[in-house]
């Protein structure tokens, strides 16, 4: 489906923008969504619409579908684990976006993250430049992890269903330790950089409905928008290849929530998936285990 080209571009820049869904497959999954959130605006005790919809937000997490629209936010909702969101569920099978994800990363794919990200227009949202190495204790960053021979098997991407202009990035810096003049916009900081540092290079990378941008985690980025003008719903999915160690993004699902149980609510497929994702867990359960140290070739790691 990717040309050379493409393949080369992704590997280069550390990102590349798709079409996947045609306009049915996005109307389908809008509705899916509005079925699962909508506006839960309380009053305060002088009768007014609270929140106020100009309100500025941070990045909201893990929020209960039931909560959104309580606080004037950008909500990030971890859907592959919350109770009646089977109906999405399709979309982890979808051919096209499985045949992407295979020719940028790998085989055997093996999920690590859906989230529905979601805010109302007139929210405003900024969350700082960085790269995913949250999981990273500070003094444990190894820059060798920012170069070609890292290859870092773990694919994100955001899936638009409505126009997304949020995400922003600097194109090649994830195979390249920070500039002087980006550890100058960090101020310090090896995780995030202040909210409203400007990062040299950064540029946004809109989005139309039914486009995906995927991209490579250690590409510097962020999610900005100084006030939404439509609805924002997208679609955030991260994959492994099971034909390689996985990284610390490998962690992000809550696998307490994957109980017996839940897993008997899910189509038979996705829960293959979720099972082969536990069997994963179980050879690799030592999130610090996944990044380079001082004293750790780097190719221990990449060989575990």
């Amino acid at each position: 489906m990717l040309g050379q080209e493409q393949i080369d571009f992704y590997r280069e820049q550390g990102y590349l923008i798709a079409d996947v869904l045609s306009p049915d497959e996005i109307k389908n999954a809008r509705e899916k969504i509005d079925s699962l959130i909508s506006l839960s605006y309380k009053a305060d005790k002088n009768g007014r619409d609270f929140p106020k919809k100009t309100s500025s937000s941070f990045q909201h997490f893990g929020d209960s579908l039931d909560e959104y629209g309580r606080e004037a936010r950008h909500y990030y909702f971890h859907i592959m684990t919350a109770t009646g969101t089977q109906a999405l569920h399709t979309l982890l099978l979808h051919q096209k976006i499985q045949g992407l994800v295979e020719e940028l990363l790998g085989p055997d794919l093996i999920l690590n993250n859906f989230s529905l990200l979601a805010a109302e227009p007139g929210i405003k949202y900024k969350l700082g430049w960085h790269r995913d190495i949250i999981q990273i204790p500070e003094q444990e960053i190894d820059e060798r992890i920012f170069s070609p021979a890292w290859f870092h098997n773990n694919l994100q991407f955001n899936l638009a269903l409505n126009d997304d202009d949020c995400l922003w990035a600097v194109p090649g810096s994830h195979i390249r330790p920070n500039t002087p003049d980006e550890n100058a916009a960090f101020n310090g900081s090896r995780h995030y950089a202040p909210m409203d540092a400007e990062m040299p290079g950064g540029i946004p990378i809109p989005l139309r409905p039914g486009q995906a941008a995927f991209y490579n985690n250690n590409l510097i980025h962020r999610g900005y928008a100084p006030k939404l003008t439509t609805l924002r719903r997208t679609i955030h999915m991260g994959f492994h290849s099971g034909v390689r160690p996985p990284t610390w993004h490998f962690y992000l699902l809550d696998e307490k929530r994957l109980t017996p149980g839940y897993l008997d609510t899910l189509a038979p497929d996705i829960r293959r998936m979720m099972i082969r994702y536990l069997e994963l867990k179980k050879k690799y359960p030592r999130m610090e285990d996944t990044w380079p140290k001082a004293d750790r070739p780097l190719s221990e790691v990449l060989s575990r």
